[in-house]
């Protein structure tokens, strides 16, 4: 009778351990599948002495292989998790710092005012944007010129996309600046507010 029982929680056991291997490449479902798989060997441990060899390794194993393809899918996931959300952390703005300290190289150059026809003056600051990275990306840099009591006189945005690995790109921002601010501007402090990279 005790080796009939024995015999039955092996079958049962290799059960859990078919089902668990089968539905463990499935996320948030292979949360079960990590307790089946712990059960089967459990259930194949239990029934060493009682149940055939072969039956009782094969459930040990099918148990072990579901724990294992488990963890390794829950892994997966997380690291695409964590990475997504990493990327859209450098898409928002809110690591400019660091996007700035090891993304993207941004060379602000002179506010330049050249006298154009009609009276009309045009203007220009000439930026250099490089790609430090290893990998084609796109860069959206949000530039402020403020006044010596820190506040803000004009702003302007360059959007560098797809630069390659190493790659450097001049953008002319501030050539649209009205004629009543022409002078605050010659004046100006220009200074990076806001860096995304994606």
């Amino acid at each position: 009778m005790e080796e009939t029982k024995k015999s039955g929680l092996c079958t049962a056991g290799l059960v859990l351990g078919i089902v668990g291997v089968c539905t463990s490449f499935i996320p948030i479902i292979n949360n079960l599948s990590f307790i089946l798989g712990i059960l089967a060997v459990i259930f194949g441990f239990v029934s060493i002495k009682k149940a055939s060899k072969g039956k009782m390794i094969a459930t040990v194993i099918l148990g072990i292989l579901a724990i294992v393809i488990t963890l390794g899918v829950q892994k997966t996931a997380s690291d695409a998790l964590n990475a997504v959300s990493d990327s859209l952390d450098t898409a928002s703005g809110d690591n400019t710092e660091e996007v700035l300290a090891n993304d993207v190289e941004v060379s602000l150059g002179q506010f330049e005012v050249i006298p154009g026809e009609y009276g009309l003056d045009e203007t220009k600051m000439t930026v250099k944007v490089t790609n430090k990275t290893n990998e084609t990306k796109s860069f959206t840099i949000q530039v402020e010129a403020v006044n010596s009591e820190g506040n803000r006189i004009n702003q302007d945005y360059i959007y560098a996309n797809n630069l390659n690995a190493g790659q450097s790109q001049d953008f002319d921002i501030f050539t649209f600046v009205s004629s009543d601010q022409i002078e605050a501007m010659q004046n100006a402090t220009f200074k990076i507010v806001e860096a995304s990279m994606y």
